[in-house]
């Protein structure tokens, strides 16, 4: 069935001046409906239909959808966009996830990289990442980003005791993405690392097999972590969370050049809705954690948890470099210089 549609999709595509029917692109996010994912997906599927009168449609699939159902977790929907022999076209995960496999990625995670969103959205603005880290992507990975997304900066949650110090956070097991940048900077932080894909973390959490985790507000109040012994929340915010909207590659090359430039605009004002989305949720994603007891810190030390991260820079300049030191200097350098920050 699956070589069946491929071959159907194919067809449509190659022929699409003869053939009227339209293009279906599936879309899927291990997500539930109110998160940032879905949001921005939807009015992607909202937008290629409107203005390409109807020639592509997107068919979304998240968690907790009974028509259309999450396909499979983050890191599998990436590996299944990258295959060009895969039933999906376009997934959204958070960038720890995309640098598993897309190491130029690295440099999003970098600790206390961002100062502040507005610093996010001029870099997904600008062509750096648009132009010269799309054929990266599209050249070593068979994916392109047609958007980038901005939830709010990930902040620890934990169940045992609150952290307010880098003292107080020494010894805890927190769980991290299985990105090694996440993981190495909690190990720095002094923490015990128990690296866990997502949709593990929440029975881990609730079983007490770990004790904390950190994400945005949005994704903390979406999965509703206070069910899961979580009791407080410190922001720390060592990573803005942002994530791609990746789109298969080949895919998006059989698309007729007109549909192409409706898929990126499509993508481009997805985002900047998405972004605008969140903004106006923020107070009210704290409002729903104070409002089920979970208590919201400060943390009285961030300079110690700064500078205790800022050799990672250094570390990782390798990996986004593809195995070179001086290119992935290079790179970190041009994004530095577009988000106005600096290397120290």
């Amino acid at each position: 069935m699956i070589k069946y549609y491929l071959f159907l999709s194919s067809l449509v595509i190659s022929s699409f001046s003869v053939i009227s029917a339209p293009i279906k692109i599936i879309c899927s996010t291990d997500n539930t409906e109110s998160s940032l994912h879905v949001v921005a997906l939807k009015k992607f599927g909202e937008l290629i239909a409107k203005y390409s009168n109807n020639q592509l449609v997107a068919e979304i699939h998240f968690r907790g959808n009974e028509s259309f159902p999450a396909i499979m977790g983050e890191e599998d929907n990436m590996t299944m966009v990258m295959n060009s022999h895969q039933r999906l076209h376009i997934t959204v995960l958070a960038s720890g996830n995309a640098s598993l496999q897309a190491s130029i990625l690295e440099f999003l995670m970098l600790p206390y990289i961002f100062r502040d969103k507005e610093s996010a959205i001029r870099l997904f603005k600008s062509s750096f990442m648009m132009e010269e880290v799309n054929e990266v992507l599209a050249e070593k990975h068979n994916v392109r980003a047609i958007g980038w997304l901005i939830g709010g900066f990930r902040h620890l949650t934990t169940s045992t005791k609150p952290v307010k110090t880098l003292q107080d956070i020494k010894g805890m097991n927190i769980r991290t993405p299985r990105n090694r940048l996440m993981r190495d900077t909690y190990i720095a932080l002094g923490a015990e690392v128990v690296p866990l894909n997502w949709s593990d973390t929440f029975s881990a959490l609730e079983s007490g097999v770990v004790e904390g985790q950190e994400n945005p507000y949005s994704v903390i109040v979406d999965s509703k972590f206070w069910n899961a012994k979580q009791k407080y929340v410190t922001n720390n915010g060592p990573f803005l969370w942002v994530g791609p909207m990746l789109i298969n590659e080949e895919f998006f090359q059989r698309l007729p050049k007109d549909l192409q430039q409706v898929v990126l605009k499509a993508g481009k004002e997805a985002s900047e809705f998405e972004w605008q989305w969140q903004h106006e949720r923020t107070s009210t994603f704290k409002d729903v954690l104070l409002s089920h007891n979970m208590q919201i810190l400060d943390l009285q030390d961030k300079s110690k948890w700064v500078n205790a991260t800022r050799a990672l820079w250094h570390k990782y300049y390798k990996f986004i470099g593809y195995g070179d030191p001086k290119q992935g200097k290079a790179t970190l350098n041009k994004v530095l210089k577009i988000t106005n920050a600096a290397i120290k």
